[in-house]
């Protein structure tokens, strides 16, 4: 355990249906903020206590190397950050959801190796 790395996720994402074409945020904010903590986007339930069950193509956000994966090459994803010395802020903002963007989104918070806490929500999209 790292000094002072106490985990809690004080903001989580929630499920949320929109009609297609609207914007979308899921927020995800962590209180550990020490060297080598962060917090890591997927676009599914691949993390069982194992990023090695997770496909590069799962990632949307990876703390250590920033966005990843085909959802960060579509100008419709981006991911806000913020640090300071108390939390750890990343949120998936999704301009214009699409139909093929519903599914689980997951946050992920982790210091080093280890992953401390997740938290899910369901995107539902409804055509117009």
């Amino acid at each position: 355990m790292y000094p002072g790395s106490e985990s809690k996720l004080v903001r989580r994402p929630v499920n949320t249906a929109v009609v297609q074409g609207s914007a979308v945020t899921f927020e995800c904010v962590s209180h550990v903020n020490v060297n080598n903590s962060g917090i890591h986007w997927f676009n599914s339930l691949c993390v069982k206590n194992n990023f090695a069950l997770c496909k590069e193509t799962d990632y949307i956000y990876n703390s250590f190397s920033g966005p990843v994966g085909k959802y960060m090459s579509s100008r419709r994803f981006s991911v806000t950050e913020a640090n300071n010395a108390t939390h750890i802020s990343r949120n998936v903002n999704i301009n214009s959801a699409q139909l093929s963007d519903a599914g689980v989104y997951l946050c992920v918070e982790v210091v080093g190796a280890e992953i401390r806490q997740t938290s899910s929500a369901q995107l539902i999209v409804v055509g117009k």
